[in-house]
């Protein structure tokens, strides 16, 4: 396994961790699935993120976005490395989080990233 998950903190239907991944441009992607609802900024590195909501290349200030149950695949074919501060939400918390936005309708991410910020980066 080429990540590493430290939990920074928790609660009911939520988590933050400090994902660091050391895979490199010799390394074979490998399909994982987000458990839950995940949006990460990327702090370090550049690696490619494909999902069934679409591909992206994402960059330090980015935001990855996934969506529960979904498999995903990243790859670092352009470089060696990358840091996100990830956010991981049950259905159930982001259910509550919808019902109290004016207007949403909708549970779930229907592209695989925010661009980046320079903000953010």
């Amino acid at each position: 396994m080429t990540t590493r998950d430290k939990e920074i903190a928790f609660g009911q239907g939520w988590q933050v961790s400090d994902v660091i991944c050391t895979a490199g441009a010799g390394d074979s992607p490998f399909e994982e699935e987000h458990r839950g609802f995940c949006v990460a900024a990327v702090t370090e590195g550049t690696f490619r993120y494909r999902t069934r909501e679409g591909t992206a290349m994402l960059a330090p200030g980015a935001i990855l976005l996934g969506n529960p149950d979904t498999c995903y695949e990243c790859g670092h074919e352009h470089g060696a490395g990358d840091r996100c501060l990830s956010f991981h939400f049950s259905p159930a918390y982001m259910e509550r989080v919808v019902a109290g936005v004016p207007g949403a309708r909708r549970l779930g991410f229907t592209g695989p990233r925010l661009p980046p910020l320079p903000a953010l980066a």
